[in-house]
């Protein structure tokens, strides 16, 4: 037998209101997306790796139908990702912008070439890495990468380096990384910033530049058609397919690996439904299989981390670049 408790009139009411309340924010949490063109921001020209990355996640949001098809992407290069990084933080609060990011986030603020850091975008999620390869052209009097070390060990200024979107990217930090196990000093290394992978590789195969630093899907034509030769990687282990006998730094006991992380930022002030539907549209996204070859055919390795998961990596990266740049003399001094 059941007993009917009759509550007091204003708690009856309370209970309404908590209730109405709790049905709203369900409500509102389970219906927002995009109801208007999303900008995909990034912060480099047309063509690189970067671009590329920016116009996967595009198509593949259109495709899934998380947002609509006028959606488009926005190109805004210069100072090493900071135009595009100040611009999404004006955005604040708009849920309609998000931006590729990458380790510039971070290494820029460590350099004092920005203001700017990870804790000023909100975090949306991590959705996949990749390696840093080293190349020269075919005919480039650089016969491989121990050829290369001895070199730099000689007379640091002695080869030119191709980086895209300016000091304190991936490139340009492994590039100090092997300058330091040669016992060089990584302030005097010759650099070439450009603003994308594209024009890098343009300067390289020009003989402008002598080494190209950048990803493995930004050479992959070049090597196939026999213009570059790819003489290193920095991770941990060899690349398969093209670049399967291509030998890591480690191979050759110098100590340079790097895995360079692709990240989804969104501006400030961004309330937490708007957050979470970001994170589940983006993993939902790399979750496809159509994602899946796109990674595999760009030499790319999957990897997803949420929103909470973001915001820790990129603390722990930031310790991580900090730490590395105050031992190669690189981080500024406050």
């Amino acid at each position: 037998m059941h007993r009917h408790v009759r509550l007091p009139a204003i708690s009856r009411i309370c209970l309404a209101l908590v209730t109405t309340m709790a049905g709203s924010a369900a409500a509102l949490g389970a219906s927002w997306k995009p109801s208007e063109p999303v900008e995909v921001v990034v912060g480099v020209s047309p063509g690189g790796a970067m671009d590329r990355t920016a116009r996967t996640v595009h198509r593949s949001l259109v495709r899934s139908g998380a947002i609509p098809k006028t959606s488009f992407v926005s190109n805004k290069p210069g100072g090493g990702h900071a135009v595009a990084y100040a611009y999404t933080i004006n955005q604040r609060g708009k849920p309609h912008v998000i931006q590729v990011a990458n380790s510039p986030l971070i290494t820029n603020n460590l350099m004092g070439r920005s203001p700017i850091r990870h804790t000023d975008v909100t975090p949306l999620a991590v959705i996949f890495q990749e390696t840093m390869v080293y190349a020269v052209k075919d005919d480039s009097t650089v016969k491989d990468a121990r050829d290369l070390f001895d070199r730099l060990k000689k007379d640091v200024t002695s080869l030119s380096f191709s980086v895209s979107s300016g000091l304190g990217t991936a490139n340009y930090f492994t590039a100090t990384q092997v300058a330091h196990a040669a016992g060089a000093d990584n302030r005097k290394l010759k650099v070439v910033s450009f603003a994308g992978a594209a024009e890098g590789v343009t300067a390289t195969l020009g003989g402008h530049v002598d080494v190209v630093i950048t990803t493995p899907s930004a050479l992959a034509p070049h090597v196939k058609a026999k213009k570059l030769r790819v003489i290193a990687t920095a991770a941990d282990e060899r690349l398969g397919g093209l670049f399967a006998d291509v030998p890591t730094w480690k191979e050759m006991k110098v100590d340079s690996s790097l895995a360079l992380w692709r990240a989804i930022v969104g501006p400030p002030g961004l309330s937490a439904e708007q957050a979470a539907y970001w994170e589940s549209a983006l993993k939902a996204m790399t979750s496809t299989d159509e994602w899946k070859k796109e990674l595999e055919q760009e030499f790319l390795t999957p990897r997803f981390l949420g929103r909470t998961e973001t915001t820790a990596f990129l603390a722990s990266e930031e310790n991580r670049f900090r730490a590395h740049f105050a031992e190669f003399g690189i981080l500024k001094q406050k």
